[in-house]
């Protein structure tokens, strides 16, 4: 069964505008107007959420947005459209900043407005309203940070958390204890944008490049001076995020705690990552960890693996999560009471125009961008650097014939040790990249599913395990794309095994980089008679 949804603008309403669209005469027939009554659905109820609507037609099942139609037929449930209000917290910029922005382009793409009540200033409270000029909801929005934000959810002070970080196992239970379900569950984990954690300087600092093991030497006051790392003769001086925060936690779990390192008490603590900025970008000396977003006047330093693999932060090693020190931005929410307009709100935080948002706060968006092979060198420089990696000549050639006249997506598919389960992200990225393929805008390509593995055991093996990781990408794009969308799109499953590292594969981190289904367009040439 063929089932879209149709976008919160009330334009969108009908498969054309002005048009009419009837089901075959059953018992249950609804009828869904537009609220400005230009565009009419009528078709078998089937189901109501609390905020969609689901109706058979003739040509299969679409999903409707239940507040921005009205429902007339004996079938039609009662919907409450009394103003609600909820609050969201955590991460200080996104909450303070960015979500403000999100909020007022949702009341826009929903055909309302929005508006900022007064009252308090650090605490800000917006009301939205829909094309008709009904209140929906008050949302007030509280800054305190990753840690404390996941906290109120937990409490009931919260309806939604905002964070820099995944949440722990210790915050898990603390769902569970509260009946909150599983935070991790694919219904109350949200990840709506990416982020780099960079290591800054100052510009006047001559120092380009810094090891994983450096850093974590250098935070942990082993290595203090910055002619041990081929700088000056001088005093490094260490500038970190408060350790509750968000860049905190994840920095630890990538850096010190694979190093088996503690920070050092000379590290001098502040509050957001741009006072960490603004702070090194003044000090000659300086160096500190903040998020890409809020880099700043600094210099970002690249990060260079154990093996000498150097990768940059850039939006696109961030989207492939090819550079080491990517992490993802999540919300999260509870599995009880979730308003009616917040789950409107989550699903908006997936288009284009909440993006938009994302970017151009800094963030890096979900969105899907290109690089052609040109701009693919480090995969064939790494594929020809000494290191435990088992590949021959004839693997290395068929690998550069598949990439030529093609260009490779920033969707990249990651897996468990070993295993062909797609992770939280990749089932967000499998409905992205079947979205991308039944607009029809890709034409006269053909799709490369590419799968590569770490150096972890017999070369034979990893190529057929990725072969076995690409072919399961490929099972769950053709699962989630309506029928007979993909039947002008070849698509090609190839495992490549463990050739064409993008990290060292001495570091489990490094090690996670590797394990991977690449997916690139190619070009179909047609040779004439």
């Amino acid at each position: 069964m063929i089932t879209r949804t149709l976008g919160f603008r009330a334009g969108l309403l009908a498969l054309s505008l002005g048009m009419t669209l009837a089901a075959p005469s059953f018992a249950e027939e609804v009828t869904l107007r537009s609220l400005d009554g230009s565009n009419t659905l009528k078709g078998d109820f089937v189901s109501y959420d609390g905020a969609t609507y689901t109706i058979r037609t003739l040509v299969g099942e679409f999903q409707v947005d239940g507040f921005q139609v009205t429902c007339s037929g004996a079938a039609c449930p009662t919907i409450d459209v009394a103003s609600e209000a909820f609050t969201i917290a955590g991460s200080s910029k996104l909450v303070g900043r960015v979500f403000s922005d999100l909020i007022f382009e949702f009341s826009s793409d929903i055909g309302g407005g929005a508006a900022t009540l007064a009252g308090d200033a650090r605490r800000p409270t917006i009301q939205i309203q829909d094309e008709a000029e009904r209140d929906l909801a008050q949302i007030t929005l509280d800054p305190v940070g990753s840690k404390l934000g996941i906290a109120s959810v937990v409490a009931g002070d919260a309806k939604l958390a905002v964070a820099t970080r995944s949440v722990t196992a210790d915050e898990v239970a603390l769902f569970a204890g509260a009946g909150l379900g599983d935070p991790t569950s694919a219904l109350q984990e949200k990840i709506f944008a990416l982020d780099g954690l960079v290591a800054i300087t100052s510009q006047t600092n001559p120092i380009r490049a810094i090891s994983e093991e450096n850093l974590a030497s250098i935070f942990a006051g082993k290595i203090t001076n910055w002619s041990e790392i081929g700088g000056p003769s001088a005093a490094i001086n260490l500038y970190f995020r408060t350790p509750d925060s968000g860049t905190a936690a994840v920095f630890n779990d990538l850096v010190m705690v694979p190093a088996g390192a503690a920070l050092s008490s000379g590290a001098r603590f502040v509050e957001t990552d741009a006072a960490v900025a603004s702070a090194v970008a003044a000090d000659p000396l300086g160096i500190g960890i903040t998020g890409l977003a809020d880099a700043g006047a600094a210099k970002v330093l690249a990060i260079r693996g154990v093996c000498g693999i150097q990768v940059p932060a850039t939006p696109f090693t961030i989207k492939t999560e090819e550079y080491p020190l990517s992490r993802r931005i999540y919300a999260y929410n509870g599995n009880n009471d979730v308003p009616a307009q917040l789950g409107r709100f989550i699903k908006f935080l997936d288009t284009a125009k909440a993006q938009d948002v994302v970017s151009n706060a800094g963030f890096v968006d979900l969105g899907i961008s290109y690089q052609n092979n040109n701009e693919q060198g480090l995969r064939f420089i790494s594929s020809v650097m000494p290191t435990d990696v088992e590949v021959d000549l004839a693997q290395l050639q068929q690998m550069s014939e598949a990439l030529i006249a093609s260009d490779r997506t920033s969707i990249t598919f990651r897996f468990a040790l070993g295993s062909a389960t797609l992770d939280a992200r990749a089932q967000d990225d499998i409905v992205r990249l079947a979205n991308l393929v039944t607009t029809g805008d890709i034409k006269n390509k053909e799709m490369l599913l590419i799968g590569f593995t770490d150096s972890v055991g017999a070369g034979a093996s990893n190529i057929g395990l990725s072969q076995q990781r690409a072919d399961e990408v490929r099972q769950a794009l053709v699962a989630a794309a309506p029928a007979s969308s993909l039947d002008g799109v070849p698509i090609r499953a190839l495992g490549f095994g463990e050739i064409s590292p993008l990290s060292c594969n001495e570091t489990a981190n490094g090690r996670r980089i590797n394990r991977r289904v690449e997916v690139w367009f190619r070009d179909i040439v047609t040779v004439s008679p």
